[in-house]
């Protein structure tokens, strides 16, 4: 059912789909615009959320993305949206887009992911059950053309290719980034966290 061509949509749903959608755009709005406890009613009380600089609760990840002193918005494409039920997996096509310094110079992060988000309808509602990072590629740039950056290869050569940029930049925060996450660098990883979303779907 995962990954497979979608059939043809009931209005059932379609209406589904349209509010899976809007719950997972609506949590990513709150999370770049501070709406913390709105942010915190969208997921479930065992939620899980597993990213480059964040692995617990969904509860948890929203205090922790809180307290972030980077501002990191996220750029939202298209969304796919498999339903089985009152259970659904969607993956979210995203661009991190994160504004830091380094050596005192202003410096923008792009980061393209797939966000995998595992959703149950609960009473109705649909509410977030995980979210999990599937990285792709990323790049380091000056905001002013003008800027030199000098960024050390050894150290970014410390990092997987498809995070590597925002692992470094992440890491000279403080945070500590976890280096075996699915991505298009270790295909065998997207491929396990696809078989266990197909898994969780038919269960």
């Amino acid at each position: 059912m995962f990954l497979k061509r979608p059939v043809p949509s009931t209005k059932e749903s379609l209406v589904d789909k349209a509010n899976i959608i809007e719950l997972i755009q609506f949590e990513r709005f709150c999370r770049d615009n501070a709406q913390w406890e709105e942010m915190k009613k969208c997921f479930t009380a065992d939620s899980k959320v597993t990213v480059s600089w964040f692995q617990g609760t969904g509860v948890e990840f929203v205090d922790a993305s809180s307290k972030m002193k980077s501002y990191a918005p996220h750029k939202l494409n298209n969304t796919l949206v498999w339903i089985n039920d009152n259970k659904a997996v969607s993956l979210t096509m995203a661009t991190i887009q994160c504004r830091s310094e380094i050596s005192g110079q202003p410096v923008e992060l792009q980061s393209d992911v797939k966000l995998l988000y595992r959703t149950e309808k609960i009473d109705g509602t649909w509410y977030v059950v995980s979210i999990d990072g599937i990285y792709e590629k990323d790049a380091l740039v000056p905001v002013y053309p003008n800027n030199d950056i000098v960024v050390p290869m050894e150290e970014i050569s410390k990092f997987r290719t498809s995070y590597a940029n925002l692992s470094y930049t992440f890491s000279i925060q403080g945070y500590e980034i976890d280096q075996s996450l699915p991505g298009i660098d270790a295909p065998e990883t997207v491929t396990k966290l696809y078989n266990e979303a197909e898994i969780w779907l038919n269960k």
